[in-house]
């Protein structure tokens, strides 16, 4: 059979259009870039270029640089959890709303992560709060929510409300502050600047002093017995002091950078911690410092240096 090469006739046009298949093979697996194939390019890239945050394109830096209405957003809660503080909502009951969001909000992500159309349309929707990186990662959000529900489920009611103020608070003023003057000053660890640590430090200070200096007082009402760990009867810290070490507090949260997990997380989860300590230890009528003093009585009065029949006064 005579086959055409080029337009000439041949009888070998079979096996030289065969050859020439194979020698596009071989191209193309050397990583030929002259072969115009797509193909070639990782499978990744493909597919985080098939989802786009259109709300990126339009609005530009607005969102996609400073993260605008993310920030508005993260901030709006600690404002919200105020007022619901001053409604007397019983924080005990909190955690469950925490609870079934973190699980509509997995569920969906799951979903879309199996369903591109689902994830385009999800994207689309709620892309002006979301980060490149989540479109075919875990929505911050989880994050935010996990940290609070261990807040709202193991500490008391101050420790647990102040933890997300200085999450949505503290967090926000370091991030916006740290992007700006970063560049000024030295890096504490990974991408986080002694700028962004000391605005942290200075929204958690108001914070603390504003909330037991004025709210819990104003609406003491609102707080059962036992649900506010500190108050100035009851620490051998002042209020300054225990805004002060609340700062500090805010401070190493945001600072921290712990196994490289999201800071929405670690946030909340170690400032409860800390702040838990801090209130724990400076307790006058703490059992564990009540019993050490009584100890230290008891020796100084074995040693005559106190009279005898002296108590702890804490």
């Amino acid at each position: 059979m005579v086959h055409e090469v080029n337009g000439m006739p041949s009888s070998d046009g079979y096996q030289r259009h065969s050859e020439q298949e194979m020698h596009g093979t071989y191209k193309r697996k050397n990583g030929d870039v002259s072969s115009g194939s797509s193909s070639s390019r990782p499978k990744e890239d493909t597919k985080a270029e098939d989802i786009s945050l259109k709300s990126h394109q339009w609005f530009g830096t607005f969102i996609a640089k400073n993260e605008v209405p993310r920030k508005v957003f993260h901030s709006s809660i600690g404002f919200i959890t105020l007022y619901l503080y001053t409604q007397n909502v019983d924080y005990k009951k909190v955690k469950w709303p925490l609870i079934y969001a973190f699980v509509i909000i997995g569920s969906l992500d799951l979903l879309r992560f199996r369903w591109t159309l689902f994830n385009k349309a999800y994207c689309f929707t709620v892309g002006i709060f979301m980060r490149k990186k989540e479109i075919h990662g875990y929505n911050g959000v989880l994050w935010y929510l996990l940290g609070l529900i261990f807040s709202f489920s193991f500490f008391s009611k101050d420790v647990a409300v102040i933890s997300l103020f200085l999450l949505s608070w503290s967090d926000t003023a370091a991030s916006t502050i740290g992007r700006k003057y970063g560049y000024l000053t030295p890096k504490i660890s990974g991408n986080k600047s002694l700028a962004g640590s000391i605005a942290a430090f200075t929204v958690g200070v108001v914070t603390c002093f504003t909330f037991y200096g004025y709210f819990v007082p104003h609406y003491y009402y609102v707080n059962r017995p036992g649900e506010i760990a500190w108050s100035p009867d009851s620490s051998l810290l002042d209020l300054f002091q225990i805004s002060g070490l609340g700062g500090l507090v805010a401070a190493l949260s945001e600072g921290i950078d712990l196994f490289n997990w999201d800071d929405n997380f670690t946030i909340p989860v170690l400032s409860s911690i800390f702040l838990h300590v801090v209130i724990v230890a400076s307790q006058k009528s703490h059992p564990k410092v009540q019993a050490a003093t009584q100890v230290a009585i008891n020796a100084a009065q074995s040693m005559h240096l106190v009279p005898t029949g002296t108590t702890s006064t804490l």
